[in-house]
């Protein structure tokens, strides 16, 4: 049986231009005791990639089966580093954990979600401090984004000292047009074309 990963949907398309496949995101940030501890993420499929990642789960033979599907996917999610960089507020890198906690598939209508909890390595402050968190496709192959939506990113939990935000990316015409001179068998060579056009979510703390 074919087994259609999420981490294919980076590497695979029938598109003839960048990106080739979508991911709708909503992200909550997790915090206990003014320290912030982690994320809560939702991605959802577009509705073909959805299609194909349906059909393989009716191919499985049992539930066992189909949990084995979605446990190998989160697990390339993990070794991916759940495609996320996330930096403090003097542009270093913080690292998470490689337990994935609470994660599943669910159907919503004709489309695919996959959930999933991801935690920092070490809780950070979050007095007098900032983050900016970027989940993107590297080369651009799929587009993984929030929508206009305020409630795509969650800020519920933060302190009343803190603020969060989407900041979106200015991406010139010029870079538009080569990711949609790019066909399926293509990807930019230094992987940078994903985070010209990754939004920011940024949390600010006094």
């Amino acid at each position: 049986m074919k087994k259609l990963l999420l981490l294919s949907l980076f590497y695979t398309g029938a598109a003839f231009a960048h990106p080739h496949a979508f991911i709708e995101m909503q992200t909550k940030a997790l915090v206990e005791q003014n320290q912030l501890v982690g994320f809560s993420m939702k991605w959802m499929l577009d509705e073909a990639s959805s299609s194909a990642v349906l059909y393989d789960m009716r191919q499985a033979r049992g539930e066992a089966e189909k949990q084995k599907l979605i446990d190998e996917v989160m697990n390339n999610v993990v070794n991916e580093h759940y495609f996320s960089y996330f930096f403090d507020k003097n542009n270093n890198k913080i690292k998470y954990k490689k337990q994935v906690k609470n994660y599943g598939v669910s159907k919503e209508g004709a489309k695919v979600q996959y959930y999933f909890d991801f935690l920092l390595a070490q809780p950070k402050q979050l007095e007098n401090n900032e983050f900016t968190l970027m989940t993107y496709d590297r080369t651009y192959y799929v587009s993984m984004y929030y929508p206009e939506d305020k409630s795509a990113v969650d800020f519920s939990g933060l302190p009343a000292n803190c603020k969060g935000y989407i900041e979106a990316p200015n991406v010139n015409e010029k870079t538009r047009s080569y990711a949609a001179s790019l066909d399926k068998t293509q990807k930019d060579e230094d992987d940078s074309l994903g985070v010209m056009f990754a939004q920011k979510v940024k949390i600010q703390c006094e």
